[in-house]
């Protein structure tokens, strides 16, 4: 179990860390605005926060056709998708985390006080015997 949960846990920083290096920085911007992805180049415009960097921006992504609203969509389904992937990992972990605690019983202790299960007069017992008078609901003191 600690060896699936670390695994879980550094999945999701592994995560959050991508997703919070998708902005490109200035200087490799610069460099070369061509190389920049799609993804990253819309992940920054909505980012930014730099009036003359916003500016360049533009620029670049009307030179590719883009249309900032298409960035606002496209950066708000990565966060969505990122925050699904981290809910099923956050979720996958509680389940293996019951699964190995047995947090899923009843609240109430198991009763099982009589033996071969026999309460009641038509009820069978574990060897498929009718319980009839040796049922609890028959002998004194009853349940």
């Amino acid at each position: 179990m600690t060896i699936n949960l670390s695994w879980r846990i550094a999945s999701v920083a592994a995560l959050s860390f991508v997703l919070a290096s998708c902005a490109t920085s200035q200087t490799q911007f610069r460099k070369n605005p061509s190389a920049v992805s799609k993804a990253n180049l819309c992940r920054t415009f909505i980012d930014s926060r730099d009036q003359a960097y916003l500016i360049e921006l533009t620029t670049e992504l009307a030179r590719r056709g883009i249309n900032p609203l298409e960035c606002h969509y496209m950066v708000q389904q990565q966060n969505q998708a990122a925050a699904a992937l981290v809910a099923v990992a956050i979720v996958g972990t509680a389940i293996a985390v019951c699964a190995n605690n047995d947090c899923g019983g009843p609240s109430y202790p198991s009763y099982r006080g009589y033996p071969g299960n026999c309460q009641y007069e038509w009820q069978y017992d574990s060897a498929g015997r009718r319980c009839g008078r040796r049922a609890a609901s028959v002998r004194a003191g009853g349940w």
